[in-house]
């Protein structure tokens, strides 16, 4: 669990991806689908400021966490007759 510290700091586009280890593009796009929270600080909507909430980023992470997959299962060859040639599988 971060700290109130870590969590109560607002983060910008560049400091949510560089924690994310993906680009600022990709940010921005999370936050317009609104997967993302943040906030407008800017003047206006023709070039908002985002600011991300460190709690927000906890919980896009948290949302994100996707189980291993299990690894499949090897299948294995058919026995085939001795001298009979096997076409189709």
């Amino acid at each position: 669990m971060p700290s109130t510290a870590q969590t109560d700091r607002l983060l910008t586009v560049a400091d949510a991806a560089e924690r994310l280890g993906i680009a600022v593009a990709v940010v921005l796009a999370h936050i317009r689908a609104g997967r993302l929270r943040a906030s407008n600080v800017g003047l206006g909507s023709v070039r908002p400021r985002w600011r991300i909430r460190g709690e927000d980023l906890e919980e896009f992470l948290a949302a994100r966490q996707v189980a291993r997959p299990v690894a499949p299962t090897r299948r294995r060859n058919r026995q085939t007759t001795a001298g009979v040639i096997e076409f189709f599988r």
